[in-house]
């Protein structure tokens, strides 16, 4: 991905390659959960679902009808459903995830307190010659105010190319991490805020 850039100007290569890590990971990754009591009863109600019935329910939902089940099978299927749940914890942009990054956070809570900072990262991305380079811009980075090109090509630059600026966004959070906060640092050396007992970050 990173070695030719024609993938990274696709617009739909993107898309394409996360949906099929979220297939991946789904598929690996995945699993029921419920309650120790419930075992027996959940696969007893699992072997015995009727998947026609569960069919219709399911597109029932995806039309947006909301309705109490009719049938004694609808009613299985939707108190199974009650029963168990789908983790999938290590599938990105899936709302298990989103449920563990909360219980993360809730931990680190309980453990350390309340955090001390909320850092927001916005850089400008269009206007940082590290950034156009990974666009394929040609940057002398040894020169401390190179030549740009104008505001409205870095621009089409920016937009043409997610790729680059997410590389240059991760970037620059572990440039923070390392040299502002310094986490982690091998000389145990203090960050710009003191200490950093604990963090957590996460892309919107």
């Amino acid at each position: 991905l990173y070695a030719d850039r024609r993938f990274q100007t696709d617009r739909y290569f993107p898309f394409v390659v996360f949906n099929q890590e979220q297939v991946r990971a789904s598929t690996t990754g995945g699993y029921l959960l419920t309650e120790r009591a419930n075992f027996k009863s959940v696969a007893d109600k699992i072997l015995n679902t009727d998947k026609d019935v569960l069919q219709k329910l399911i597109d029932r939902g995806r039309n947006g009808w909301i309705s109490e089940p009719y049938s004694e099978d609808e009613k299985r299927c939707m108190e199974l459903l009650t029963l168990v749940d789908f983790v999938a914890a290590k599938v990105a942009g899936s709302s298990s995830q989103r449920r563990k990054q909360r219980s993360e956070l809730r931990s680190l809570i309980i453990a350390y307190n309340m955090p001390m900072f909320f850092i927001t990262f916005a850089p400008v991305d269009f206007k940082h010659p590290i950034c156009l380079y990974y666009c394929g811009q040609a940057v002398d980075l040894t020169d401390r105010a190179p030549d740009l090109p104008s505001c409205a090509n870095r621009l089409r630059l920016i937009a043409s190319n997610p790729v680059a600026c997410a590389r240059f966004f991760h970037l620059m959070v572990e440039t923070f991490m390392k040299e502002v906060l310094r986490i982690g640092d091998e000389d145990g050396r203090e960050g710009i805020f003191g200490k950093s007992s604990s963090f957590y970050g996460t892309v919107e």
